[in-house]
């Protein structure tokens, strides 16, 4: 793991919750990205076996973000109790550039329906995941998506409790387990500003 990503991921768990949390909206785990953008003033590390990301949220509904191979930006297009879609453009290590567009609507406290669609000069990758949220804190994914074929996958993810700030998460897909963490703080807070 790269020096930055480390030390980033560290100092974000070692930050107490109650007096520097936000809650979280990680991208991870899952084949795409979730439709979701980190507030204004918030810092998130994601860091997992699979992939290292750093995400921002610029001004509300706007953020940028550094992963191992690109740089993005993501713009929330709606973002309702029960439909969140948004769109995303980056540009990877060697200017290569992928839309992708991730949605989520929410059935009832205990199922919503995410899908992504990413375009690359490639390739295309279209994902339907099915959320299942036996309690508030739990998150049990079953996905199909298709590139050159259909696959399936699954993922769980887990908010600590007196953490909402915290998730930690495991997945299965093409015949690998990744894991992986991730940790929200609110820059404002930090400062003392509010």
């Amino acid at each position: 793991m790269p020096p930055v990503y480390a030390r980033a991921a560290l100092a974000l768990m070692l930050v107490p919750a109650t007096a520097q949390a936000e809650p979280i909206t990680a991208d991870r785990p899952g084949v795409g990205s979730d439709p979701d953008v980190v507030p204004q003033f918030t810092v998130q590390g994601e860091v997992g076996t699979d992939t290292r990301e750093v995400r921002l949220g610029l001004v509300t509904g706007l953020e940028v973000d550094r992963d191992d191979s690109s740089w993005a930006a993501k713009l929330a297009l709606a973002n309702s109790a029960k439909l969140k879609l948004s769109f995303k453009v980056s540009y990877d290590n060697q200017l290569h550039t992928v839309l992708e567009m991730p949605a989520n609507y929410t059935f009832n406290s205990l199922f919503n329906l995410g899908t992504t669609v990413i375009w690359s000069r490639s390739s295309q990758t279209y994902a339907g995941e099915f959320n299942f949220t036996p309690t508030s804190r739990l998150t049990i994914t079953p996905t199909l998506y298709y590139e050159s074929k259909t696959r399936a996958a699954i993922f769980v993810a887990w908010v600590v409790p007196r953490h909402d700030n915290v998730q930690l998460d495991i997945g299965y897909d093409q015949h690998r387990v990744s894991a992986g963490i991730s940790a929200a703080l609110d820059l404002r807070r930090l400062v003392g500003k509010r």
